[in-house]
């Protein structure tokens, strides 16, 4: 299958024929937005009624009325080879009415900017807008008297920030394949983060029966985020019940930059006060969050971690929620933090030096503790950001001279709460006594090995013993998606409490056996012995052959749950420490040295704990010096190959050194907190206190491109002069 995408950043169709391209021998199907079902919010659907996100969702895959960024799906075809398909795509013939575009979110907003959707009004704590808009959502959090405490700050630094729209950098491109069969069912394998969010999708989206799909989880090369939403699948199923054949679509790399969710652009501007002995008083801030082409930018998600840094009685936040003609920005590891940390970070260590207050102590002091509020409310009943503090000071990252001419030492802070959720699994016995591990969460980075050591110590078993295996969605109960921090820490409670019901299942057997009651037999180092008659025992592995030499088989399920309910799940605080040496005749920044240190809880596998550590940070470095989609006038995307949208290679980033921290969650059975969102929060921040202080000039912007450094620099001498 092949994509039709539209040329223009904002266009109305007026209409589009067909007849060439399905004309052209070996042209199986073309599929445009016509052979969608048609509905509005409210209307009843496969799930529930329509919401506004399924309204948008049937618009954002494949276009309807209007085309509103450059890239966006336009029609698909199928055809027996690819060659033809793209022939056919040429034979479509699309009559455009190209209109004023709008890619500056702050430009959005204004009353006479293009509008987007005449059906978006904009949500706040106070009503709807009877007028449409593109300011999708306006949120207030307050917290205090945020004048009086200004009023009784000694020092106060207020600035402001902007960033660009940045790509997950997944290296495999989305491929996604579907079969729609002639009894109505449908297949799909899908290179997705949640199997089950991809059946709802299709289900209300295509207005197909839930029981009537089957989504296939493929491996994935890399999501952090961007593979939680329906892209290639829906266009996939579409064609495949016109050409009654499975169908695949793959994106190229061009597809994926131009169509695909990207992480979302902010315009900030943070003002922070705090008195002589370096206590802040009150912390305000404006944020202008770019949602791309449909609403919903991850401002919450963002915002009520980052906002957690630091303590403060009063408090004042305006976020906005902002549509412009850009593909829909999606989850990218920490959504929205890595921008709105980065400003943050920026005016904290500009108000301790406005206090000479050494960065350290400044934060410090002023960092949120066990007790504290996040700013919707939620308290932190065990965030551990002063310990992890003070295994900065003593390290040597910290303690070492930094020597030489044009070099500078950042900090910066970062924190994540995992978001709730459900996750499932079920654990089979097999004749030899090894078992199966079934899950229903894709495995993006080793997970598949942190929950078989679960598995593996639960039941006393080597972990070479444990199956780990992802099925489809016929073969496990429901599971939220891979993301959000959520797999390890929920899916392990699944299954710990699924292992302990394996156990319980066999102890009843051996009771039986045995003629005893289940409470009196134990279970220890395989075996399985009656309390206190050592001589009635036997081994796991017998009892697994049993199992199927006539005893019948032994299944075990497992589930959990978490919902925040007034209290924020397992918060993880992490530090960056870098060394940055500023090439002032160039701007180019080189990283010289990088430290995480993370509270990850309980590390079940430190080495995946290492790799999520090291792999953030280096995502970090790239959204703080390199990365950023570039439009041209028109709206068009001009990077959208990896020669021109800059990836950090392993010339740009040096080797990450890695600090964990365990320090148990009380929350949490083994002890565990997520690790993989927050390791991005911090980068962009560190690296430009640390640009600061090696050249004196303050970055205001990401990326910190060399130009963009260097002419920072050079605004900052004629400034002195």
């Amino acid at each position: 299958g092949k994509v039709l995408r539209s040329p223009y950043a904002h266009a109305v169709i007026k209409s589009i024929d067909t007849r060439k391209a399905e004309a052209l021998p070996g042209v199986k199907a073309v599929v445009t937005s016509a052979d969608l079902p048609t509905f509005s919010p409210g209307d009843p659907g496969r799930q529930g009624a329509i919401t506004n996100r399924d309204f948008y969702l049937t618009r954002e895959f494949l276009a309807r009325e209007k085309a509103l960024f450059h890239g966006h799906a336009v029609a698909a075809v199928a055809a027996i080879d690819e060659s033809i398909a793209e022939e056919a795509l040429g034979l479509i013939d699309v009559e455009y009415e190209v209109l004023p575009h709008v890619l500056e979110p702050e430009v959005a907003m204004k009353g006479d900017a293009p509008l987007l959707h005449e059906t978006l009004h904009t949500w706040s704590q106070r009503g709807t807008s009877a007028e449409a808009s593109n300011l999708a959502e306006h949120w207030e959090l307050n917290r205090g008297d945020i004048e009086r405490g200004f009023a009784e700050a000694d020092s106060i630094v207020e600035d402001s920030f902007s960033t660009q729209v940045v790509h997950q950098g997944y290296v495999e491109p989305d491929t996604e394949t579907a079969y729609a069969h002639p009894d109505g069912t449908v297949e799909v394998w899908a290179n997705t983060q949640s199997i089950y969010s991809t059946r709802s999708d299709l289900a209300q989206l295509l207005d197909i029966s839930l029981g009537d799909i089957t989504v296939n989880p493929t491996e994935l090369g890399g999501a952090f985020g961007g593979k939680e939403t329906l892209r290639a699948s829906g266009l996939c199923v579409l064609l495949s019940k016109k050409a009654l054949l499975p169908v695949q679509v793959r994106f190229s790399r061009d597809e994926v930059l131009r169509g695909t969710g990207p992480g979302n652009a902010i315009r900030s501007t943070v003002k922070i006060g705090a008195r002589s002995d370096g206590t802040i008083t009150a912390i305000q801030a404006r944020m202008v969050f770019d949602a791309g082409a449909f609403p919903g930018a991850p401002l919450r998600s963002a915002i009520r971690r980052v906002f957690s840094h630091y303590r403060t009685r009063n408090m004042k936040i305006d976020a906005y929620d902002v549509v412009t003609n850009k593909p829909h920005v999606a989850a990218y590891r920490a959504p929205g933090a890595t921008p709105t940390a980065f400003s943050v970070e920026s005016v904290v260590d500009d108000l301790a030096r406005s206090l000479s207050i050494d960065p350290m102590e400044f934060r410090l002091r002023n960092v949120s503790r066990p007790g504290d509020p996040m700013p919707d409310g939620d308290l932190l009943t065990s965030v551990n950001f002063t310990e992890v503090l003070n295994r900065v000071k003593q390290h040597d990252c910290w303690t070492t001279p930094l020597e030489g001419k044009n070099r500078g030492r950042g900090l910066a802070l970062g924190m994540w709460t995992m978001p709730g959720g459900s996750a499932s699994c079920h654990v089979n016995l097999n004749g030899d006594g090894s078992v199966t591990l079934v899950l229903g969460t894709p495995d993006l980075s080793g997970t598949r090995t942190s929950l078989g050591l679960v598995a593996a110590e639960a039941l006393g078993l080597a972990l070479s013993d444990v199956k780990v295996t992802i099925a489809n969605t016929d073969a496990v109960a429901y599971s939220d998606a891979s993301a959000g921090d959520r797999i390890t820490y929920i899916a392990s409670i699944a299954v710990g409490r699924a292992c302990a019901s394996l156990i319980e299942s066999m102890k009843a057997r051996v009771a039986s056996e045995f003629d005893t009651s289940p409470e009196h037999i134990g279970y220890c180092e395989g075996r399985f012995a009656a309390s206190g008659v050592p001589e009635m025992s036997v081994s796991w592995e017998a009892m697994a052959l049993r199992s199927v030499r006539g005893d019948g088989a032994l299944s075990a399920s497992g589930a959990a749950s978490e919902i925040p309910d007034g209290a924020a799940i397992a918060p993880n605080a992490t530090a960056h420490v870098v060394d940055v040496e500023v090439d002032p005749e160039t701007g180019k920044v080189d990283l010289l040295r990088y430290t995480t240190f993370q509270d990850a809880g309980l590390a079940v596998n430190p080495a995946q704990v290492e790799g999520q550590m090291q792999g953030g940070a280096t995502q970090g470095i790239g959204w703080a010096l390199s990365e950023g989609y570039d439009y041209d006038e028109d709206g068009r995307l001009q990077n959208s190959t990896l020669l021109d949208y800059r990836l950090p290679t392993s010339m740009d980033v040096p080797f990450i050194d890695t600090e964990i921290i365990e320090i148990p969650s009380e929350a949490h059975p083994l002890g565990i907190r997520a690790v993989g969102q927050a390791p991005i929060v911090p980068p962009a921040g560190a690296i430009a206190n640390a640009i600061y202080n090696a050249v004196g000039v303050r970055m205001r912007q990401l990326p910190m491109k060399p130009e963009t450094v260097y002419l920072a620099i050079r605004d900052s001498e004629s400034q002195q002069r």
